[in-house]
Formats: structure tokens, sequence, C-alpha cells
């Protein structure tokens, strides 16, 4: 009797143990966990939860994260942050040198992270606990870069690096995050939970991020109870059916978060005839927008603005622009006053399957309006090469423009589109050189009042609006699919999703 009250107990520590780990499915490979090296989508998870930055955003506003408190200084151009007591998962504490060095590190070895930077004169350290960035110009914009965007890392680990850009950091990674390195296979990542954390979990001890090649595979292991969330969007058709078809899918679940990222057609201005407007308006008429969300997004998108910038982004949206509509017979009169010759042109286009099906109907709609493309299609890594070298006529492409409007500056400003040595040198891919669209983004970096920078983006909206840098489409919603089966306690936030901090605290095993 006593060896059996043994073997049970056994049996429910083991049990206790396993269910405290949290088992996440992300999408490709982890080959580096260096913050300044981030490639695939798993790599950008990971490396999220392994460091921090000073400034974070929360239910829409933003709030300290590394830091207490920060304080705007407009006369001086400058921001004064004061630290928490804080650790680094090896136990030194997280100083103002830590903070300052992680600043000049990436201006002084040129890492990619640099052009966030690109309005900042310098890191000061006042005391152990206070840190001073200073800026060439001071707007309510800048709180939504640097200090949301540049992670903090030890000096005294990486002052050593002297080659940054070939340092995958896979040994033992050191940040300040929720989540502290434990080891990498070729399937996974195994991160703990650090309990120094202020937002450590009281239920969970590890979370291991599984990594796979196929939404599919992803979808089935979550079916299954190997996973208990997917870090992806759902397909919407496989979204529909879980939703339609609750006891078929007793334990999985899915949750619809409004989107903040823009699907556009994008065009390489520096050629004919897409430097032309009368061209670009035709093809902004010719789309077919509402089957494009029915037929590809199965309705789980909304219609774009003809200003760009999503309903998410609430306080600067402005709905009178309006949206984007099919209109036939002024493609074609906007295609005749245009400087198209009829020869074929090509689309560069994501492999994946809605970037395909999305493809393939605006190759239609062109087409009826006197329009001829071919696709390029093109995975991940010859994507984002072909871009980089603006080696397209049109491309499919994507803004995340919901948290942080401010970044159609980097994506449509012509600074941002200038070449060097055969490659773009922002991410203004189809070299945007419009004045009137410069004036209307610098005004936005210039506000030195909210009035003023929502104002700033309602111009900026009816200027995208007229001259049609690019064409809006659609923004899908979010998509997030979890499972029941071994937690309970999920907080589904409006603006954060399922996988948000207080989600994390709430998640108790189930029993």
């Amino acid at each position: 009797m006593k060896r059996v009250l043994i073997l049970t107990l056994l049996v429910v520590v083991v049990s206790s143990m396993l269910c405290s780990q949290l088992n996440v499915a992300v999408l490709g490979e982890v080959r580096s966990l260096n913050p300044f090296l981030v490639k695939s989508s798993a790599e950008r998870i990971v490396v999220g939860y392994l460091y921090e930055t000073l400034l974070t955003e929360r239910s829409g506003q933003i709030v300290g994260a590394l830091a207490q408190d920060f304080q705007v200084d407009f006369s001086n151009n400058s921001l004064i942050l004061r630290l928490r007591d804080r650790k680094f998962h090896n136990g030194s504490p997280v100083t103002a040198d830590d903070v300052v060095f992680s600043f000049n590190y990436i201006l002084q070895k040129r890492l990619p992270l640099g052009p966030i930077l690109a309005y900042l004169t310098g890191a000061e350290k006042m005391d152990e606990k206070t840190v001073k960035l200073t800026f060439r110009t001071m707007n309510v914009s800048m709180l939504s870069f640097a200090p949301m965007a540049i992670p903090i890392i030890p000096k005294a680990v990486w002052e050593k690096i002297e080659k940054p850009l070939e340092f995958p950091n896979i040994e033992r990674p050191i940040g300040s995050g929720l989540l502290a390195f434990e080891k990498l296979t070729p399937q996974s990542v195994v991160l703990k939970f650090f309990k120094d954390h202020p937002d450590a979990p009281q239920y969970l001890q590890t979370v291991v991020f599984h990594t796979v090649q196929d939404e599919t595979m992803g979808f089935l292991g979550l079916v299954k109870g190997d996973y208990d969330y997917l870090f992806w969007n759902l397909d919407p058709e496989l979204a529909k059916q879980v939703m339609e078809n609750p006891t078929k899918y007793p334990n999985v679940k899915v949750a619809l978060i409004e989107g903040g990222v823009v699907n556009v057609v994008m065009f390489n201005h520096r050629k004919a005839p897409m430097n032309d407007v009368n061209f670009r308006k035709a093809v902004l008429h010719a789309l077919n927008y509402v089957e494009l969300v029915e037929k590809v997004y199965g309705g789980l998108a909304d219609i774009a603005s003809l200003g760009l910038i999503p309903k998410r982004a609430k306080v600067v949206y402005d709905e009178s622009v309006g949206t984007v509509q099919q209109n036939l017979p002024l493609a074609k009169e906007f295609l005749k006053k245009s400087n198209y010759d009829g020869r074929k042109l090509t689309l560069l286009v994501s492999s994946d399957r809605r970037s395909m099906d999305t493809a393939e109907y605006i190759k239609l709609y062109l087409k009826n309006v006197g329009i001829e493309v071919e696709l390029d299609v093109q995975g991940p890594e010859g994507l984002t090469t072909k871009l980089k070298k603006a080696d397209f006529d049109l491309a499919l492409h994507a803004y995340n423009l919901g948290s942080h409007p401010e970044m159609a500056f980097y994506h449509l400003h012509s600074s941002r589109g200038t070449m060097k040595d055969g490659q773009v040198t922002g991410f203004n891919y189809g070299g945007v050189s419009i004045k009137e669209l410069d004036s209307a983004l610098e005004s936005i970096w210039m506000a030195f009042s909210e009035n003023e920078r929502i104002q700033a983006f309602k111009n900026l909206q009816k200027l995208i609006a007229e001259f049609v840098p690019v064409v809006p489409i659609l923004v899908p919603v979010d998509i997030e699919a979890y499972s029941v089966k071994n937690f309970t306690g999920w907080i589904v936030s409006p603006t954060e999703g399922v996988m948000n901090v207080e989600s994390l605290k709430s998640l108790k095993p189930v029993r």
C-alpha cells in the first residue's frame, strides 16, 4: 500500500512538472539568437522574450519596461529615463552603462537597427540608474521608436564581440527579458521563466518553442494537444472550421484581434509606368477588394483605407478619407492617360498560399483593364533579396502600422529609398520620392503635441489617397489559435492578443 502511495505521488509530481511547461509552435528555423541578426519569424519571437527595451506598449499605452519612468524635455530635445532595479539573466544588475553601451554599440558597429537611431545624437549616463537620450529633434513620436525598439544588452558580454553580425549568440544569450535561455536543439528552443522578472508567472516554469516548417502540421499538433499556442495567424479557412464546429475541436479556441498589418501593392517608382500617378490610380481602381476579402480571407479581413493607416491606429486614423473601391471605368480612363505601353510587368510575390491566391486575383483584375502582369514567385529569402535590390515592377508587400503608424516614414520617405552598392538603404523598397509626401512625413516628426501629430497624420492620409504611392488592399484580422487542453486561464487582450503577460500570469495547468 505504501509503495502504491509513493508511486501515485511520483506520478502527480511528474505530471505537475510537465504541465508547468508551455508548448508553443513557431514557424521557421532558429539559427541565431543575436538581437541584431534576426532573420526568421521564429528568431524574432524568441529574441523578443530574451531581451527587453526601455519602454513598451500595453493596451495601446506607452509604459516603462526596463525604465521605471521617463521625462520628455522638449527644450533640450532629450528624454530622461530612470531605470528600475532589474537584473540580467546572469544575475548582474542592469545599469545606465549597459543602456548607453547598447545605443552607442549599434551606431559604432553600423548594425541593422541603426536607421531607427537616425535622429539620436547621443546617449549619456547621468547616474547609475538614469540615462539621457538626446535627439536632433524631439517630438511625441520619438517615444515609439528608439526607447521601444533598441534591445538593452549587457556591456560586459558584448564589448568583447568585435564582429556582432558574425556572432550567432547561441551558446549563452543573456538579456533581462521574461524568459532566460536554457537550451537550443534542432527542433526547439527551451526557455525558462526568469524568476527575478516582475512579470514571471506563478504556475509556469518553462516555454518550449517548437520550430515547425508547415502551418498545417502545427495546427494538427494544436488539435492533439502537443502545442498550447500557435505563434502565427491561423489560416482563415481553418479558423472558420474551428468556430463553426466546436464539438470537432473541443480544446481549440480562436481569438479574432483587430489587425494592424496593411497588405499593399507596392510600385517600383524608379521605372515607368510605375512612376506615373495615372498608372498607379488605374491599378487602384482595377482591384476587386470585396472579392479579395471574401475569397482569399473568408471575410476575416477589412478593406484598407485609401490613406493606408489602419483602424487599429485609432488616435491618428482618419475615417473621412474612405476605403479603396473598385471602379473599372475610372481604372480604364486613368490607364489611357498613363505612360503604360502595354508591355508585360512583373508582380513579385511570396510563395505562401494566401499571397499566391491574392496575386492570381490581382493578375486577373489588371488584365481586365488592359494591364498584363506575370508572377515572380519567391521564397522568403529570395523575396527579401529582390526587394532590397529593387528588382521588381510591382510587389505584394505588407506594412505593420497598427501600433506604430510613424513607420510610414520609413516605408515612404525618399531618404529611405536611396540605392547604395546596388541595395536599397532603407525600407522604402519602391523608391517613393514625392516631395509633398516627404513634407507630410517630416511634419509628423516635428509635431510637438498630440494634436499636431494627429493633424499631421490626417494630412498624410489625404496625400496618400491623392498620390497613391502604394495601393492599400486589405487589413487581415489577426487570428490566434490556442488550446485549453493543458491550461486554463487564457486572457484575450483586444490589443495584445492571447500570448500577453496577463495571460501567462493567469495560466494554470489542468489537473
